[in-house]
């Protein structure tokens, strides 16, 4: 990747460098969305609907950047998450959202914030069929493992509030004294 400035000016500045580079399926897409969250600091993801096989497919944003390296994979860009170039997209069957159920005739995909900032709500639609669902696209980084221990917290955060009133009545009590005193 070329390396460029954090500032530009036109003034200035060389003329931007614009990079570009084409993918391929292995069936026909008919329809295109992409994954929205209310902050939008989770990893976006390209949603794409086959004809053939009636999938809705989820591809990593980075899969598509036309940044990915041709030759060999640099330390640098391996720190950002590229990988080297190959013109087929590879649909890894854990991406498919859809399972194995076969949504037909899908026009369109819409995506929309959940409550929670990791999660997506998608919604494909067109044709006889209606499919929806939750997608993560950067794993559930905001929510609490089944093994989290929540009877713990809670003996932890009761023990913080006496302490925390405790320390209050003694407190209160020592200024009294020693208005007093």
């Amino acid at each position: 990747a070329p390396e460029q400035e954090s500032t530009f000016s036109s003034f200035t500045s060389p003329k931007p460098i614009v990079l570009a580079k084409t993918y391929t399926m292995p069936s026909p897409v008919t329809a295109l969305g992409a994954t929205t969250t209310r902050e939008g600091i989770s990893m976006k993801q390209i949603l794409m609907a086959t004809g053939e096989e009636g999938q809705v497919i989820g591809i990593d944003r980075r899969m598509l950047d036309p940044r990915r390296p041709t030759g060999e994979v640099k330390a640098s860009e391996k720190k950002e998450g590229l990988h080297k170039y190959h013109p087929l997209i590879p649909v890894s069957t854990l991406r498919i959202p859809s399972y194995s159920q076969r949504i037909e005739a899908v026009s369109s995909i819409t995506s929309t914030a959940a409550n929670v900032e990791s999660q997506s709500l998608v919604i494909a639609h067109g044709g006889p069929d209606i499919f929806f669902t939750r997608l993560s696209p950067s794993r559930g980084f905001d929510l609490l493992p089944d093994s989290f221990n929540r009877a713990l917290l809670s003996i932890v955060v009761l023990a913080l509030c006496v302490l925390v009133g405790t320390l209050k009545k003694m407190m209160t009590k020592k200024m009294i004294a020693t208005s007093w005193a």
